[in-house]
């Protein structure tokens, strides 16, 4: 009974701890030569901004990438868009984001840690929608079909005008 109690605990925790906006996960530049660090905080406060987790070898995130691709030119000076790979492999990166030809801006994560601050990822690729305050407005584990991300988009944007 103490286990289920511990366990209903933690994933409340996690949830609320996610809900509240307090995004923390810094980023590393995937490219060779460039020691550029961020952290998703610093894309809050002016777009929404939709986090996209992902392996770099994972064929539905490659299939979800196309669409990411399509979303991202429509949404560019909307909503900011970001690939984080879970895989810190920079060859793995690099071929990736040449392969399938990726528009949007795509980051190592740091320390696969800090991924508390979204409830965690238990599968990829996982969407992650967060409002202008850095609020989880959504989370989508495994493949979404573009029209389905479309109007989520765009729900958004009209939710963010009022």
């Amino acid at each position: 009974m103490k286990r289920l109690i511990w366990a209903i605990l933690f994933v409340a925790g996690t949830f609320l701890t996610a809900w509240a906006g307090n995004i923390n996960i810094r980023l590393d530049s995937p490219f060779f030569g460039n020691s550029t660090t961020t952290n998703v905080k610093n894309l809050l406060g002016k777009k929404p901004v939709v986090l996209i987790f992902f392996y770099p070898d994972c064929p539905p995130c490659e299939k979800e990438s196309k669409i990411i691709n399509r979303l991202y030119s429509i949404y560019k000076g909307k909503i900011n868009i970001v690939g984080i790979s879970l895989s810190r492999d920079r060859y793995d990166i690099h071929d990736f984001i040449e392969d399938l030809k990726i528009k949007y801006p795509i980051w190592r994560i740091h320390s696969k840690s800090q991924l508390k601050s979204v409830g965690g990822i238990l599968a990829t690729p996982t969407v992650v929608i967060l409002d202008k305050s850095g609020k989880i407005v959504a989370k989508y584990i495994g493949n979404r079909d573009y029209y389905f991300l479309k109007k989520k988009l765009d729900n958004l944007i009209k939710g963010e005008k009022k």
